[in-house]
């Protein structure tokens, strides 16, 4: 394949995470080696959802599950967000087993208290992450996160964004990924596997 195919087909991929394509998300991600064990991720230090600070660190020592979304996102966040919290009820995975993540790619408004207010009564497991936004992008980038901002009008806008979750290894490595809308047994498959 020479450089410009890939060009082409990688720009086409980015445009299809951007609608929630499980196909293109994981096409994209296994082009990139990115479920095959390879650590993705760079240090950070941000804040947590109770406004104690977060790094990195969070992500080692057990599996997890990492998803990139945003408080004001009408369908696939809160979507997520709950089949998370389901997933992981039905399984009856403890919180000390598996960390859960959400990190917000518009931190101008998902304050550590707006993260908090949307997350809470979802779920009591899942920990949001936010901070100074020029720190946020860097951390959503060295995922490979694919967002980008969207006007409405009227000063209002969207956040067109990746849509998959990542399942992490102990070692914050991506092993697998969730894409959205996945049936509920063929995520906790996913899951189960890194326990």
């Amino acid at each position: 394949m020479d450089r410009r195919t890939l060009t082409i087909g990688l720009g086409a991929g980015v445009a299809l995470l951007a609608l929630g394509s499980g196909f293109a998300v994981r096409q994209v991600m296994e082009g990139r080696s990115a479920v095959t064990g390879t650590a993705l991720g760079a240090p950070f230090t941000l804040t947590d959802h109770n406004g104690a600070p977060i790094t990195e660190a969070a992500f080692q020592g057990r599996p997890s599950l990492l998803f990139f979304g945003f408080t004001h996102c009408p369908e696939i966040c809160p979507t997520t967000v709950y089949d998370m919290e389901t997933w992981l009820s039905e399984m009856e995975v403890a919180p000390e087993a598996l960390g859960a993540y959400f990190v917000t790619i518009d931190p101008e408004r998902d304050t550590p208290e707006f993260l908090r207010d949307y997350l809470e009564p979802q779920s009591d497991r899942i920990v949001g992450i936010t901070g100074e936004p020029d720190a946020v992008r860097e951390m959503a980038k060295s995922w490979r996160v694919y967002f980008q901002k969207r006007p409405l009008g009227e000063g209002d806008y969207t956040m067109d964004h990746y849509a998959s979750v990542f399942v992490l290894n102990g070692n914050g490595e991506v092993v697998d990924l969730i894409p959205y809308g996945t049936p509920a047994e063929e995520a906790k498959a996913k899951i189960a596997r890194v326990l």
